[in-house]
């Protein structure tokens, strides 16, 4: 299925795990809680979907355009969204843990009460990114610029940041923060 145009589809609750529609036009399609666990979305169109709820544990969304989509309650944990465009989309409360959003554009998101514990961020666009109460507990943040984001960190409790790794990330404040980079650079050697 590879390619093919689902736009606009009424998919709700479909079980699409295991599939591969990589490169498949899904925008304004509706997936509420649709399984799609291990799926191929890699270079898909998933404009302005709507995929609250959905099961999406280890899909590859890799390159993928998710501007605009609705990922509300969404499990995405250790999904590949690598160099995806998640501009203007909304994921709050969603389970985020080891998702992999480097090179992402997360221009204007919505990562509200989402659990990024452990999740890869290198170097991804966060203009205008909303995290309120966010749980960035060993999150990679390597070469992020924080400083146009907006994150509530007086809301949320400190525990909720410790060991992420902020190497050249520049915070809220404008200030450049550098934790944990020896151990950033070390996992970097052992791939």
């Amino acid at each position: 299925m590879s390619g093919i145009n689902f736009s606009g589809a009424k998919l709700r609750m479909a079980n699409l795990s295991d599939v591969n529609l990589s490169g498949a036009n899904l925008s304004n399609a509706q997936l509420y809680c649709a399984q799609l666990a291990e799926a191929d979305l890699s270079g898909a169109n998933l404009s302005n979907a709507n995929l609250s709820s959905a099961e999406l544990g280890r899909i590859d969304l890799s390159g993928a355009d998710l501007s605009g989509a609705i990922l509300d309650g969404t499990d995405l944990e250790y999904a590949n969204l690598s160099r995806a465009n998640l501009s203007g989309a909304s994921i709050a409360e969603a389970m985020l843990e080891g998702i992999d959003l480097s090179g992402s554009n997360l221009s204007n998101a919505n990562f509200s009460e989402s659990g990024l514990c452990g999740a890869n961020l290198t170097g991804a666009y966060l203009r205008d990114t909303k995290f309120y109460e966010p749980w960035l507990v060993g999150a990679n943040l390597t070469n992020v610029d924080l400083s146009k984001a907006i994150i509530d960190l007086e809301l949320a409790n400190i525990d909720r940041i410790s060991g992420a790794i902020l190497c050249d990330t520049t915070m809220p404040d404008g200030s450049i923060r550098n934790d944990h980079c020896q151990r950033a650079c070390h996992s970097q050697e052992l791939i």
